[in-house]
């Protein structure tokens, strides 16, 4: 990594930073000395870091150069500081003639003046050539050799094969085994436990994961959870964690009573599938899993499972359950090993001299011993290697791991394919050690740090954005197997990722003493070398007090170059008041990365300004309301993320001295008033979230941002007056933009629609662009650019846009994917027009690739229509008869009341949601909808029909439909009197009626006042599992028939006034016709668990002794709110005392002055 180093120092002494440092400071010929000895030094660094692994003195050497050299690259970010301060300074006039005396003796006296910092520098520049010179000179007793490093040229082509994740290889009777066993109702236990054991690298998370996603899986469990196991095995955060999966939300720090309240509540006795990932044994883990299975236990119903991951036998047999084997996987066999390895080096390519490339491949794969981790790091390695000596050489230098510890091979093999990384990408890999395990990654923001530390060279693509290059970066470490399990967004960006576990130890062995992550909760460190260690992120998870107290070391560590909080909750980090942040900003002046996300900072101290080498600051979550100007001091900085400062009201008014900005991220602010003239100055800004309209800036500042890519929204557009004003902000000159939000004001005055009109038609954006929102426009039609130009938009949203009454033609939108409409109140009918789809678009969706059908929107995969109160039709004229949306899979119809339909929809449909449209819809939708017989038949899985007037039986076309239904809701149709078809049908109809449902798993029924009794074909469903009834008053009894349903585990019945008395005992009327369900409750009340009927009292008495504790765990935890804000001794509440006396007396004195 010092390589990287010093090609940073190298790239800022270039011929105008030497003529610059010499012309202000008198300092050229020694840079050039410092420049001549650095490149003399970064010749051999390439063989030096190779030997380094091997011989412990070059080790040692190394470690002494890279803290000189990160010497001088601070000294270096100081003379590039210091030129950018006094070219600020002349612009703003005070050196000027003009400038009065207070000016010239501020700027005469300062630390700033550039005679003074000039002997500073002089001095410093001295000292750090005469430490090169002395390592430079002990070089020579390595025999070090002169070595190029591979050029690096900038691929943008998308990568395939070893960028995806391979196929599954090799583990098909695992998998078939462990599902086997999940889906067993054999067995002896309520709650089974299956641990899958195996080696670090094995496969164990990936086997799971494939496991867990497996449509039979998901089909048989109610509820699916997958957590990360803390080391310690911690039971409130095991708790918290399920809890947070299941809710998909935070909850915030509770006590373990309550978590466990809410998750038993949330878990209702269902069915569950949870998967503990990773578990280790840290000594006291045997007490922690049987409290916590004792819980599980009681929580949910018969047949629950339990998958645990671990490298450790006894944490398996322990947590196993009695006569479940803990499942052992085995490395890969020979074969399979070869096809994983083949996949990912050789990318289907035929190699030249093909023989020595597969018996060096076949050498390599034989020393991974079957561990695909081990194969794919090191085909992923060899994938960009087309030189068989290359293949050959590797073979050699593991051959020499046969000598490691069979236990240690695995991680000595992964080192050996960081070995083999270019030398750009290694400080890159390391510095993710700051990320706790199993942390999803941030893509955007890994590489926006890595821009930070300097870590990103354009190499051989002078021309492309250094954000760009990182991308690549990561993109080939991920090709590599570095990274893992990697998310993609609907722009087809990358968005996050992780590391395993093993990758994760190796990113910390070659880190070294430079990175640590600290616990929050526990932020003592031993064994630290202050002087050397560079950057530092805190982990926050699990942490109940969110003020944290800076650790007293953490001052001492003044060359620190990041400082990141981790695995932060919703709440965020708090600093203590006072020192805390004075502490940042005083005395960690080398500081290139910082993040006070969740500070809760009201206002930032001015002496952020001495953070003067910063790149990288996120501000996020913080309470201020505005930036000092002192903020505008830090001339180096490259990223400012703002997001989620809901005080924040503006921005400096100078921000155009921050000349190097290129990533400004305001997402969140409501309350910015608007950005300040001139920020259409920041040229190289890459992303702007938000350029809020108001009293300063006009949106003819974006005229010259034309670099802008990313996500853009552009507030309060009803500011802007005239098409020519719009067209000044030049959205069409910004091919990098990939998402534009354009919203209006609702107080825009009613006569605004025709202006607003020619400001739209005139904001057309880039063709390339991915997504558009339109928000509270009052326009009545869309400009032509819709149809015409966004030939690559994946997403369409139109929000509030209640003037509009029809759309252009969508059909050469042959990219979308997503369109919703939402509240356009004027909307009438949908233009399509009747004509051939474009030739691309029968080869542009998979389902329609091999046909010449025309079908228009061949990629719209969800569409949302919801309050569009006048919505008609479709289009206004014929009606079209070839397909429209072939892959549709979830179609969301809300609050159309007039809404008529048109479209015939294919093969993919999987959700469906009608609320509150016509009645006769429903059968026109079914109609729509394929034949049942035919290839093309939909299969969609959930079906909601909400709030239809009218509706008095379901439609005959709509029951053929529902051979794969597995939810069916229907609530709030008030004229529903049966779910049976009509008494018309046939009986051949009705015969295939009772066997329509086969795959039906949850029927909810919901506000049918007219159902008097549950349909007679649900008699077939034999494979439901939840039956919910409420505020269906007209159902007087359960049928006769109820009982044979026998996989029915969840009975819930409420406000059904007739029913209710039939099932108010064990001796009521139907009881004995719901005995044999497991779980039942009654209004809310559970009356039977697990088969157990619960009386009267013994329920009650539950849900006194939870409202007790609950009341218990509040009463504790206000107290503990009180210890922290009162003190617990007399000495300490006279400080308190006097402390508030004091702040009284200021604000007197403040009033009385003000007065």
């Amino acid at each position: 990594m010092a390589f990287v180093v010093a090609g940073a120092i190298l790239k800022k002494l270039g011929p105008l930073a030497v003529e610059q440092v010499g012309l202000l400071w008198g300092l050229g010929g020694e840079v050039l000395k410092l420049k001549s000895t650095v490149t003399s030094i970064q010749g051999v660094l390439l063989d030096a870091e190779e030997q380094s692994g091997l011989n412990n003195q070059v080790q040692v050497w190394l470690q002494e150069l890279k803290q000189v050299l990160y010497d001088a690259d601070d000294l270096l970010d100081d003379f590039n500081t210091e030129a950018l301060l006094r070219q600020q300074q002349q612009m703003d006039g005070s050196t000027s003639s003009n400038a009065n005396l207070n000016d010239k003796v501020q700027l005469l006296f300062s630390s700033s003046n550039h005679l003074f910092n000039g002997l500073l520098m002089a001095h410093r520049i001295k000292a750090i050539r005469t430490k090169l010179d002395e390592i430079d000179e002990n070089r020579k007793m390595f025999n070090l050799q002169t070595r190029l490093e591979e050029p690096f040229a900038l691929n943008k082509s998308r990568q395939t094969d070893s960028f995806v994740p391979s196929a599954f290889v090799g583990r098909d009777k695992d998998s078939a085994k462990i599902i086997s066993l999940l889906l067993s109702t054999n067995g002896q236990q309520k709650v089974e436990v299956i641990p899958i054991l195996g080696i670090g690298g094995l496969g164990k998370t990936a086997l799971s994961q494939h496991i867990y996603n497996d449509e039979r899986v998901s089909s048989y469990f109610q509820l699916k959870s997958w957590i990360c196991v803390p080391n310690n095995l911690d039971q409130t955060q095991v708790v918290k964690r399920i809890l947070e999966s299941l809710t998909e939300d935070k909850v915030g720090d509770l006590q373990l009573q309550t978590l466990k309240s809410k998750l038993k509540n949330k878990m209702d006795n269902k069915k569950f599938l949870f998967v503990l990932d990773d578990v280790w044994d840290n000594g006291d883990y045997d007490s922690n899993w049987d409290s916590l299975m004792s819980f599980l236990w009681n929580v949910g119903a018969v047949g629950s499972k339990i998958i645990i991951t671990t490298r450790i036998r006894s944490v398996a047999n322990l947590m196993a359950t009695k006569g479940v084997e803990p499942h052992e996987l085995q490395g890969l066999s020979k074969q399979d090993s070869w096809t994983l390895f083949k996949h990912i080096a050789f990318k289907g390519e035929a190699m030249e001299g093909g023989e020595r490339f597969v018996r060096a491949g076949e050498a390599i794969v034989g020393r991974c011993v079957g561990v695909p981790l081990a194969i794919r790091a090191m085909a992923g390695i060899l994938s960009s290697k087309r030189n068989v000596a290359d293949w050959e050489a590797l073979r050699d230098k593991q051959a020499r791991l046969d000598r490691v510890d069979t236990d240690k091979r695995i991680l000595a093999t992964l080192r050996l394919s960081y070995d083999n990384l270019p030398s750009h990408l290694k400080p890159c890999f390391a510095y993710c050690s700051l990320f706790p395990k199993d942390c999803v990654i941030d893509v955007k923001m890994l590489v926006k740090l890595w821009m930070g530390q300097g870590y990103i060279n354009r190499g051989q693509s002078p021309s492309s954005h250094l954000y760009e290059v990182g991308v690549e970066y990561f993109k080939g470490m991920l090709s590599k197997s570095f990274f893992h399990e990697s998310h993609e967004d609907q722009r087809g960006n990358v968005k996050n990722c992780k590391m395993h576990d093993l990758m994760h130890d190796l990113a910390l062995e070659v880190a070294g003493e430079e990175n640590i992550t600290l616990k929050a909760s526990n932020p003592m460190v031993d064994d630290v070398n202050l002087d050397r260690l560079r950057h530092i992120s805190v982990d926050f998870g699990g942490m109940r007090r969110k003020s944290w107290p800076v650790p007293d070391w953490l001052p001492q560590a003044t060359k620190l170059r990041t400082f990141l909080p981790a695995n932060l909750d919703w709440e965020g980090m708090n600093v203590r008041e006072g020192k805390g942040y004075e502490m940042f900003f005083s005395n960690m002046t080398s500081l290139r990365a910082l993040s006070l996300y969740g500070g809760q900072m009201k206002v930032i101290p001015p002496s952020i300004h001495k953070l003067k080498r910063l790149r990288y600051l996120n501000l996020s979550r913080n309470g201020m309301e505005t930036l000092p100007d002192e903020i505008l001091k830090l001339v180096n900085l490259e990223v400012l993320i703002l997001d989620l400062c809901y005080g924040l009201q503006e921005l400096p008014q100078d921000m155009a001295k921050l000349s190097n900005l290129e990533f400004l991220s305001l997402i969140g602010c409501w309350r910015l008033r608007g950005l300040p003239v001139g920020i259409g100055k920041l040229t190289r800004l890459k992303e702007l979230s938000t350029f809020v309209l108001g009293t300063a800036a006009k949106i003819s500042e974006l005229k010259d941002l034309d670099n802008l890519g990313g996500a853009l929204s552009i507030k309060n557009l009803g500011l802007v007056k005239g098409r020519a004003e719009a067209k000044a902000a030049g959205l069409n000159r910004k091919p990098n933009l990939q998402a534009l939000e354009l919203e209006w004001s609702m107080l825009d005055s009613d006569n605004a629609a025709a202006e607003e009109e020619m400001t739209l038609e005139a904001l057309e954006p880039h063709e390339n662009l991915k997504k558009l929102k339109l928000q509270h426009y009052s326009g009545s039609s869309l400009p032509s650019w819709v149809s015409n130009s966004l030939k690559n938009v994946v997403i369409i949203i139109l929000s509030r846009c209640g003037g509009l009454r029809y759309l252009p033609s969508l059909a050469p939108l042959v990219s979308l994917e997503e369109l919703e409409l939402y509240s356009l109140e004027g909307l009438e009918y949908i233009q399509i027009e009747e004509a051939t789809s474009p030739s691309s678009s029968s080869s542009s969706s998979s389902s329609a690739s091999n046909n010449n059908n025309p079908q228009l929107l061949p990629r719209l995969k969800s569409l949302a229509i919801r309050h569009c109160n006048n919505l008609i039709s479709w289009w206004s004229t014929s009606k079209i008869e070839v397909p429209l949306f072939p892959c549709l899979s979830v179609l969301d119809v809300y609050d159309c009341p007039k809404l008529a339909w048109n479209p015939r929809f294919s093969v993919h449909m999987e959700k469906v949601r009608l609320s509150d449209v016509r009645s006769d819809l429903l059968g026109e939708f079914a109609a729509s909808l394929p034949p049942p017989h035919s290839p093309t038949h939909s299969r969609f899985k959930e079906l909601t029909i909400d709030g239809m007037e009218g509706l008095q039986v379901l439609p005959q076309e709509l029951h053929p439909q529902l051979v794969s239904l597995e939810s069916l809701c229907i609530q709030s149709c008030l004229d529903l009197t049966t779910l049976s078809p009509p008494a018309s049908s046939s009986e051949q109809h009705l015969a295939s009626l009772y066997y329509c449902l086969p795959a039906l798993r949850c029927l909810q029924m919901w506000g049918l006042l007219g159902l008097d009794c549950l349909p007679q074909w649900l008699q077939h469903s034999s494979h439901l599992r939840e039956l919910r009834i409420s505020y269906c008053h007209g159902l007087g009894c359960l049928p006769d028939w109820l009982p044979k349903l026998t996989m029915i585990e969840t009975l819930q019945i409420k406000d059904c006034e007739l029913l209710l008395p039939r099932l108010e005992s064990r001796t009521a009327q139907d009881w004995h016709k719901v005995e044999h369900i497991l779980n039942i409750t009654i209004n809310d009340r559970m009356v039977q668990r697990n088969g157990n009927y619960l009386e009267l009292a013994e329920e009650d008495q539950h849900q006194e002794q939870e409202a007790e504790r609950e009341e218990e765990e509040e009463e504790e935890e206000e107290e503990e709110e009180e210890d922290v804000l009162h003190a617990t001794s007399a000495q300490s509440s006279r400080m308190l005392w006097n402390l508030i006396m004091a702040r009284l007396t200021c604000n007197l004195f403040k009033r009385c002055f003000l007065c």
